[in-house]
């Protein structure tokens, strides 16, 4: 690594976009596969801390301004068997904590990633282990393509 603002760079990147974004960015940078493991998974695991425990926050604040107007009169209660509500229902059962850990730094963002676990699964220790697993593995899975095909990166 030649420049600490690489490393700050695909640090800060890894805490928000991460499989396609950071990892392909350290080894572009030339990062070793090692050098690229530990940063982005550093910045992944800073990152889904910071949103777990940002997104805690954002839920309850929403659930009490929701309490507060339903009080008010100010908005109907939810509907409960939506159209939304059974999408949301059958994702949550089907795939559940360990289905939006693995999907977050590939497809998803880790801030929604975060935002979601949160939002529809208890316990943000176990949310954090799951989501901290699954960086790692991602981590290690993109940046093997540096091992398995140095001469043309």
């Amino acid at each position: 690594m030649d420049s600490w603002w690489e490393i700050a760079s695909v640090f800060l990147l890894s805490t928000v976009k991460f499989v396609f974004g950071a990892v392909p960015m350290a080894l572009g940078l030339g990062f070793s596969f090692f050098e690229a493991v530990f940063v982005t998974t550093l910045g992944g695991i800073t990152g889904s801390t910071i949103f777990v425990l940002l997104s805690g926050k954002i839920v309850d604040y929403l659930k009490k301004r929701r309490a507060e107007k339903l009080a008010k009169g100010e908005i109907k209660p939810k509907k409960a068997f939506t159209k939304k509500n059974k999408i949301i229902v059958w994702v949550k059962m089907r795939f559940g904590l360990l289905g939006i850990a693995f999907l977050t730094p590939f497809l998803l963002s880790i801030p929604l990633g975060c935002f979601l676990a949160v939002r529809y699964f208890d316990g943000k220790q176990r949310i954090l282990i799951y989501m901290f697993t699954s960086v790692l593995f991602w981590s290690v899975s993109i940046s093997s393509f540096k091992l398995l095909f140095n001469d043309s990166l």
